[in-house]
């Protein structure tokens, strides 16, 4: 069968941080480009901090880079809405049903790192974002005032703005004073209130209605789209306009060319490598979920499904349709679809949402999928978000072990890392005695402990 073939292109420094908007900022990452790479392998490279642009697969270095990215992951079945979330529901739905438009639940703004290192790497001039996210930063609230003594008890959903958490505190204390001088007793509302907002926990799947053409005013699909098919290149006009309309709108950027929207989010180097014999519906791979509003595409997810997780790599949607607060309702829909996924595949239960960067508003809506957990970069285990976030505020470090007590990952002996030479495979402690090959580099160790046990199985291309 076909094997993993990476090549090591080496660390990337310098350029504007797209986060941050430091100009001399340390960003730093390391890059491998991906000719072929196995779904299983690929899984395996995320559990060690790494993510693909394309071909372009690199890990942030976190020690060196001025804003620290942790992967964030989610257990589907675990998985449960908060407030805001059920409204961008409940707001389509009305809008699918009735076509009523509402004002934004949320001010999703975009953010895209700027990867013009990454692009050098890949000698390629065209400049592309490789990773979006959207910040929930102003939700739309009613007034609490008129709900009551318990209501103001019951902590909000609204993001911490500096001081918000004191102000809540103090709130929630009067609003306890209030009961007990009423005689009430507060745990045992607070007890009810806990097994009341339980069973009102409404299943994400019973917020998507199927569609009824005698009820409906719209129609929205959500159509799998495999890279490289008939249906990819048949919509790969449509789709493309979209992305040129929501760089220009939401990015103001003019300079999206087709080539390089093709290069990084039309193009991956993974391949299925499951055996026939366990052949599912939906086979591993790189995919567009489209969504279609009345036979007009109006958002993409890009996403590979993987064999224990749905990574979903990049969003973007038609500007026009913004009021449907689409990031947060395509990210529903992705944690949906891992859902169908586990069906058929257990292991296949964690949604993967790219990297997780605390000191940067814009991205802490992801940590808003709950409960998620974040990687630890010494470790390599999984730690809740909360417990993390706690460590990285209070240390004020940027990288830090999130799990101390956790033994360090086995180090991955040089000589077993799997190469290719002159169309032949060998480890390196063979190719090292091999008459033809001259070692000029010093980047194997690195290679070695920063990918992990993996690489005694992809070819790393040796010249």
């Amino acid at each position: 069968g076909m094997q993993s073939i990476v090549e090591y292109l080496g660390s990337s420094s310098g350029g504007r941080c797209g986060y941050c908007k430091q100009e001399e900022s340390s960003k730093s990452s390391i890059g491998v480009a991906g000719y072929n790479v196995s779904c299983e392998h690929f899984n395996q490279l995320l559990d060690r901090g790494w993510n693909r642009s394309g071909r372009y697969i690199y890990k942030p270095i976190i020690k060196e880079t001025c804003c620290p990215q942790y992967t964030i992951r989610l257990d589907v079945h675990k998985f449960y809405l908060s407030r805001t979330q059920k409204r961008v529901l409940r707001y389509m739905s009305d809008f699918l049903l009735h076509g009523i438009k509402r004002k934004r639940v949320l001010n999703e703004e975009s953010d895209v790192m700027n990867s013009k290192s990454e692009l050098k790497a890949l000698k390629n001039d065209e400049i592309v974002g490789n990773s979006v996210s959207f910040a929930d930063s102003s939700c739309v609230f009613p007034t609490k005032d008129a709900m009551g003594d318990i209501k103001e008890a019951e902590s909000s959903e609204k993001p911490k703005r500096e001081g918000g958490h004191k102000k809540k505190t103090m709130r929630r204390e009067r609003a306890f004073r209030r009961m007990r001088a009423k005689g009430i007793d507060v745990e045992e509302v607070m007890k009810k209130r806990a097994e009341n907002e339980l069973s009102r926990r409404r299943s994400l799947e019973s917020f998507l209605l199927p569609y009824d053409g005698k009820k409906f005013r719209h129609r929205l699909e959500v159509r799998l789209v495999k890279l490289r098919s008939q249906e990819f290149d048949a919509t790969l006009d449509e789709s493309f306009a979209v992305y040129q309309k929501y760089q220009t709108t939401i990015h103001n950027d003019h300079s999206c060319s087709k080539r390089g929207y093709l290069n990084f989010l039309a193009n991956s180097p993974l391949f299925n490598d499951e055996d026939s014999a366990s052949q599912k519906t939906i086979e591993l791979g790189s995919y567009h979920q489209q969504y279609v509003l009345d036979d007009r595409i109006i958002a993409v997810g890009v996403v590979d499904v993987l064999p224990r997780c749905l990574s979903s790599k990049y969003f973007y949607y038609d500007p026009d349709f913004s009021f449907l607060s689409l990031g947060t309702y395509a990210a529903l829909r992705e944690i949906a679809f891992t859902r169908e996924l586990a069906k058929e595949r257990p292991h296949l239960h964690y949604y993967y949402m790219g990297y997780y960067i605390d000191s940067c508003p814009k991205m802490r809506y992801k940590g808003r999928f709950r409960p998620s957990d974040l990687l630890c970069d010494y470790s390599f285990t999984w730690v809740p978000l909360d417990e993390c976030v706690r460590r990285l505020r209070s240390t004020g470090e940027k990288a830090i072990a999130f799990a101390p007590e956790q033994p360090p990952p086995e180090h991955v002996d040089v000589g077993s890392v799997y190469c290719l030479f002159k169309m032949s495979a060998m480890p390196y402690a063979v190719l090292k005695s091999h008459p033809e090959f001259r070692e000029k580099e010093d980047f194997m160790e690195e290679y070695a402990q920063l990918v992990g046990p993996v690489a005694k199985e992809m070819l790393l291309v040796r010249t």
